[in-house]
């Protein structure tokens, strides 16, 4: 049977105490005690199972550096068997006690990381009219922007409210960071 893998982003913030490996140690008991988890996790042993991914790791491949391409970035992965999907509320709904994104949602609030349930970086594509004519705009935000930790501030504080209140409004996120990837002043923008 095949699967596929499961990550969830982190940011390390100024309040962030612990090591990686120390943070890792922790995530890797909690998803362990989970019985909605473990239901479809791969297991490969306690020190496998959950793996982390960390900005500057050299010895990664290139494309999955570009998921922690930003200073102080991680995920955590686990690998799970195609059958998740039959229990997805218990690795993708915030809602659900003891899921994988509860877990990790709570996991960042106890050790004072930014989550981004997202994922990062922030990537979008915009449709716009000149003339008449469509006109398809691209924004990655890259990670030497030298905005970027307000970026992920705004990036975070989106997927924080989303998560709270579906209604959040995607367009005043993406506005703020258009504002900051192109050095524009935020004095006037609520952050």
């Amino acid at each position: 049977m095949s699967g596929e893998g499961i990550s969830v982003s982190f940011k390390r913030t100024q309040k962030t105490i612990k090591s990686n490996k120390q943070l890792l140690r922790e995530f890797q008991r909690l998803v362990y005690s989970s019985n909605r988890v473990m239901s479809h996790l791969k297991w490969y042993n306690e020190d496998d199972s959950v793996d982390i991914l960390e900005h500057g790791d050299e010895e990664r491949q290139k494309w999955e550096q570009e998921s922690v391409a930003i200073k102080d970035t991680f995920q955590f992965k686990i690998s799970v068997y195609e059958s998740w999907y039959e229990d997805a509320n218990d690795y993708e709904c915030h809602a659900t006690e003891h899921s994988f994104v509860w877990i990790a949602n709570k996991f960042a609030n106890d050790h004072s990381l930014m989550y981004f349930p997202d994922g990062f970086p922030a990537e979008w594509i915009e449709q716009e009219i000149i003339n008449g004519e469509k006109h398809w705009n691209h924004f990655n935000v890259k990670p030497d922007d030298k905005n970027i930790d307000k970026i992920c501030e705004i990036w975070h504080q989106y997927g924080i409210n989303k998560i709270k209140d579906a209604n959040e409004n995607w367009n005043e996120a993406k506005t703020q960071i258009k504002e900051l990837m192109f050095h524009k002043s935020l004095d006037t923008l609520p952050l």
